[in-house]
């Protein structure tokens, strides 16, 4: 018969078991934590916006101007430095039928633009299911904007239909705005 090793020390097992845990977790949480920012290349500058259109492209709704709600009750959205959070409005996409392919010239590039107090932080985010990509969070120049150069085809986001959300932050206050279309990506 084979004798079995008695472990001496059950705690040092326990404890070597526990560290394998904790550095797996750590691993899955770093290779995991980017996963659902979008890439995106250089912002673009207010100074060099593109308006130029292609055919197939839908219009871009005309941008909403900050909802009025605000104005109704002002003490309770003002920061601590005076300053009040406007609601993002903005295009928060260019192109609200973009093509993951190129097929039809149909583009898959995207221009986003977020609108919303100077100093603000802002970002984009795309909804469908259970599932969310976000472009990265910038903060808005003087004039209240920031804005996004990205491609579709590198978002992660799959052919069906997304909800779009900007949300901006400044002081711990907090507003988003839906967009009144939603992104349908085609293939």
């Amino acid at each position: 018969m084979i004798k079995r090793k008695a472990i001496k020390n059950p705690v040092y097992l326990s404890a070597a078991i526990i560290l394998v845990v904790i550095a797996l977790g750590v691993f899955w949480h770093f290779h995991n934590k980017n996963k659902d920012i979008i890439p995106t290349t250089n912002p673009v500058t207010s100074a060099n916006k593109s308006t130029s259109s292609t055919g197939n492209q839908q219009p871009t709704p005309a941008t909403n101007p900050p909802p009025s709600d605000s104005a109704k009750n002002p003490s309770s959205q003002v920061a601590a430095n005076g300053a009040t959070l406007t609601a993002p409005y903005g295009t928060f996409v260019s192109n609200h039928r973009p093509s993951l392919s190129g097929a039809n010239n149909i583009p898959g590039s995207e221009l986003s633009t977020c609108t919303t107090t100077p100093g603000a932080t802002c970002y984009i985010k795309f909804t469908k299911g259970d599932q969310t990509r976000k472009l990265p969070s910038q903060n808005a120049d003087g004039s209240g904007s920031t804005n996004w150069h990205w491609d579709v085809s590198q978002a992660g986001l799959s052919e069906g239909t997304w909800d779009i959300t900007a949300v901006a932050t400044l002081n711990g206050q907090t507003k988003s705005t839906n967009d009144a279309f939603k992104l349908e990506v085609q293939q």
